[in-house]
Formats: C-alpha cells, structure tokens, sequence
C-alpha cells in the first residue's frame, strides 16, 4: 500500500455521511490503508456513547475502515484541542513507524477547502493570537471569544461551523509532523442538525434509536445489521441513565478538591456540587448549573471529569498506549509490521486506567446495568477476509 488514511471520529453512530467520507477518501488516495482513531464511552460533547466501543468499531470496518484504535480518555471527551492533539498523537506515532508511505489526515469539514483550514490554522497558532487569547481568560476554550478575537486581528472570517473548527485543531495539532490535511466537504444535514439529501446527522440518528425508530435509510446495511443486533439485545445507552449515576457521585465530592479536576477550574466544579446537591437528577443539576460562559458540553465534560476524578494533568499527559478495538486482514499486516512510540494492546486496563475506570461506569448508562466488567473483557473485532 502506498498511502496511510487516517480518519479522527466518534461514529457515534456510523452513518452514511460517513461512508461517504471514506469513500472519498480512497477516492482521492487510492492503495490507502484507512485507520480510524475513535473515541470510547464519552464523546466530546460529554454525553455518553450510545453504542459500545466495540459495536461502533466493526461498523466502521463494515463501511470502509481496516484498523480502528481507540483515542484515549480523557482526550477523547475533552474539547476540540485536546480531542485533536489526542488523536494527533496517534496518527504521529503510526507515521512515523511506516516513512516510505505517504500519510494523510482526512476530515469532514463544511467548506471543504483545505487551503482556508491550513491558513486559519497559522492565524491561530500565532504567538501573539495565543497571547491574547489567554488574556481574555478563556484558555481558548470559549468559541466567542476566539471568533471575536480572531476577525478583530486577521480581519478575515473565522472558520465556519464545528467540523471546520475541529478540522483547524487537527491541523494545528499535526504541524510540523509527516501527515498533511485533506479536507472533504459535509455532505447531507449539518453537524447536530436533521436530515437533508437523505443523509442524517448522528446527533438526528441517536434521538430515532433512542425513541426505538427505524434508522435503515441512514445508515449502510451492513453496519445496520451490526448495529441492531447490539440494540434488540440491550438497547442504547441512555445520557440521562449515566448522569444520575454520577449525580450522587457529585454530591460526596469534595468542593476544595474539585479545583484540580480537568475542566473543572474557575469555579465549574464547584457550581455543579452545589448544583447537585439542590438537584434530584442529572438533568436539574444541569438547568441549575447552565450559564451563558459555558457551553453544556463544557459543564457535561466537567461533571464526567469530577465523577471519574480525572486530574487537569491528565489533559497535558502524553499518550502512550491506544487500545485495538477492530481490524481486518489489512489493518493485523499493518500492525504486525508496527514499532511505534505509542503502544497498541488489546486491553483498556492496559492502555490506560482513566479507560478502564470510564468502560466500568459506562455499563451504568444500560437499562438493565450490565456487569461492570463487560467491557473490560471484550476482545477487539478481529475480521479476516
């Protein structure tokens, strides 16, 4: 093979915009290996994962893939830099273990011009855009912020929509490395959106399985089949089942000791404590902790955080394992032939204890539970043509 693909995703679940993505993507780079580094039981938006890391895994291989490793928690749950520089620093691993290959990072994006992404990415890794992001007491967190700051100093428009704004972290994140960008336009609804050209967004995707709809015109039959056969036997998980479980948790949290929490500075924490123990579930707990500083996603992230006792160094540790959670022929050759800086098992336990503390609790957000060690003893998805 003469090209390495590689997709940063949650595929929560997978669907036919992506198809689409790694269909282009073989596309524009023919003789690629397609490796997918996927998030596990927490997204990004801080909600739990409706399908297991597994099921989501051997849907990706149905639609394209050929090696999916895990992106680590907490990267894999934090917002848009830290999720990009984990997923980063898998690809930089791979890339640099296989130099006679080319290396390509390929994402959706809503423009669709990789040009624009690369030059809003140097804007933004400018020392002195940095300097006064951080002035403005965000940490560069807060999309506001940055936009305002960002159109006052390059007098350009800021990138336009979730999937660009990732699609800039990942390039910022992969600077300097071997791996070049490639950008392919969204097709279909939005990003959270409904449905449009018959594509439907996952977010629209998620709420039809939730109510128990039929999602067969969205997502490609073989992963339809993989998909549904998880469901019928145990359902998907459900967002408010896992945030009353960390609800009692928040409450017999120390407020002097969620400071040092990741995302839980400036006081995020404490309000969610407080918060908590005036709410009788997860979801009053967040109506009372909702301000217009901080996004839901933020305050989910932060309580999952607090919960998990997920230290803000966490955020700033480097990776050195990733789990194998499924592979066909081509992605076990690859491997076999892998010497890279991050470690690649077949066991969260092993790739990292903030995994397998998160794979634990995740069996919580099933009605009926599942046995706390469901997860933890799953192999990966093996698929020999």
């Amino acid at each position: 093979m003469r090209n390495f693909i590689y997709i940063i995703c949650e595929f929560d679940p997978p669907h036919k915009g992506h198809a689409h993505l790694i269909e282009s993507a073989r596309t524009a780079f023919p003789d690629s290996l397609v490796v997918c580094v996927m998030s596990g039981h927490l997204t990004e938006r801080g909600s739990p994962a409706s399908l297991d890391k597994f099921t989501r895994a051997k849907a990706a291989l149905s639609i394209g893939a050929d090696l999916v490793l895990s992106l680590p928690f907490p990267y894999c749950s934090s917002s848009a830099e830290y999720f990009a520089r984990g997923g980063a620093a898998v690809i930089q691993s791979l890339s640099e273990a296989f130099p006679d290959v080319t290396h390509t990072l390929v994402f959706g994006s809503e423009c669709g011009d990789t040009g624009s992404l690369v030059r809003a990415a140097s804007n933004m890794s400018s020392v002195e855009y940095r300097a006064r992001l951080y002035k403005c007491g965000e940490g560069g967190h807060n999309a506001r912020s940055m936009q305002s700051l960002y159109e006052e100093m390059f007098d350009s428009p800021f990138p336009d929509g979730p999937n660009d704004m990732l699609g800039v972290e990942y390039i910022r994140a992969l600077a300097g490395t071997r791996v070049r960008p490639y950008a392919v336009r969204r097709v279909g609804a939005r990003h959270d959106g409904d449905i449009a050209d018959g594509i439907a967004s996952a977010s629209a995707i998620r709420e039809m399985m939730s109510s128990g709809n039929d999602v067969s015109d969205f997502i490609p039959a073989d992963a339809l089949e993989i998909i549904m056969s998880v469901v019928r036997e145990r359902g998907v998980a459900s967002e408010a089942r896992f945030g009353d479980v960390l609800l009692p948790i928040l409450r017999l949290t120390d407020p002097d000791e969620v400071d040092g929490f990741a995302e839980c500075g400036g006081g995020v924490g404490r309000r969610l404590i407080a918060a908590a123990k005036e709410s009788r579930s997860f979801g009053d707990m967040m109506s009372l902790s909702a301000t217009k500083k901080y996004t839901n996603a933020r305050l989910r992230r932060a309580a999952a955080f607090a919960a998990l006792r997920v230290p803000q160094s966490a955020l700033h540790a480097p990776i050195t394992a990733t789990q194998l959670l499924a592979a066909n022929a081509r992605g076990i050759s690859a491997l076999h032939r892998y010497r890279g800086d991050v470690a690649v098992t077949s066991e969260a336990r092993l790739a990292s204890a903030l995994d397998a503390r998160l794979d634990a609790l995740y069996t919580l957000a099933y009605s009926p539970a599942l046995p706390y060690d469901a997860f933890l003893r799953t192999p990966p998805v093996i698929v020999r043509e």
